[in-house]
């Protein structure tokens, strides 16, 4: 009798995995390992052919696996057709296309990414390049440098609430494109030229006696003058020196003509 019943339990069982297999609940292990082992040759590939158009894929840390993929030192020969790839690379959070050929359409290969940083400067991105980045709500950085973005193509920006740094120095962002932007998103600083640090303009005359600070003419002067004194200190020690020097050879001589005479 127990014998039947584990029969019958293992019948169940074996018709209840199937048809998880079949709804694609579980997978036999069988299964799973082949399309893990096809995964990695997949991704082996992938790495491959990135870093044959001049990419680079390194790990960000050697803590974890997260990885940035490079492609700012290949330069314009990139194109949108080298993207294709991306996906099948795990772990990228980092991406760098900046001065590359890639164009608006080739953006839309970034899509399922969880990027957390992104380089678009010097490309010919623009506002319907943005579209497909609308989704990446993981990102932090984005460089739009040099690219023909404008307020308008920010809109699409609007929902990544975790952006942190957003540069659109000589783009066609305007100042108040910026400051309604940065008003979107708590935290968010969005630097442009009119962010840029200013080197302050030097120092007049007038204002530097005014801090108590004299000309660099009158400070070499004062340096001069301190140093004739020096000089003239040392030569004043020297001759006393040399008259004590001659003051001993002179006792000296005399305590020689005592002993003689005694």
């Amino acid at each position: 009798m127990n014998k039947h019943r584990i029969e019958v339990r293992i019948i169940a069982l074996a018709v209840l995995v199937a048809a998880c297999e079949m709804c694609g609940v579980v997978k036999c292990p069988t299964v799973f390992g082949q399309e893990k082992q096809e995964s990695s040759r997949r991704e082996a590939e992938a790495i491959k052919n990135i870093e044959a158009a001049g990419g680079r894929v390194m790990q960000i840390s050697s803590a974890d696996s997260t990885r940035e993929v490079s492609f700012y030192l290949a330069g314009k020969k990139v194109e949108d057709k080298h993207l294709s790839d991306l996906g099948a690379v795990k772990d990228v959070i980092w991406l760098n296309l900046a001065n590359t050929g890639i164009t608006n359409d080739g953006l839309k290969q970034l899509s399922g990414m969880k990027l957390q940083k992104l380089h678009l400067e010097k490309t010919a991105i623009g506002d319907e390049g943005l579209v497909h980045l609308k989704e990446m709500t993981d990102l932090e950085y984005l460089n739009l440098y040099g690219t023909s973005v404008t307020d308008e193509g920010l809109k699409h920006l609007a929902k990544l609430n975790n952006l942190k740094r957003l540069y659109v120095w000589q783009s066609k962002v305007t100042k108040e494109g910026m400051e309604n932007f940065e008003k979107q998103i708590p935290g968010l600083k969005v630097i442009g030229e009119s962010k840029l640090p200013v080197s302050p303009p030097p120092k007049k005359k007038e204002n530097a006696e005014k801090d108590g600070k004299e000309p660099k003419a009158e400070n070499l002067k004062a340096r001069e003058e301190a140093l004739q004194k020096k000089e003239k200190e040392l030569k004043e020690r020297e001759a006393k020196l040399k008259e004590r020097e001659e003051s001993l050879k002179k006792k000296e001589k005399e305590l020689g003509k005592g002993s003689d005479k005694g």
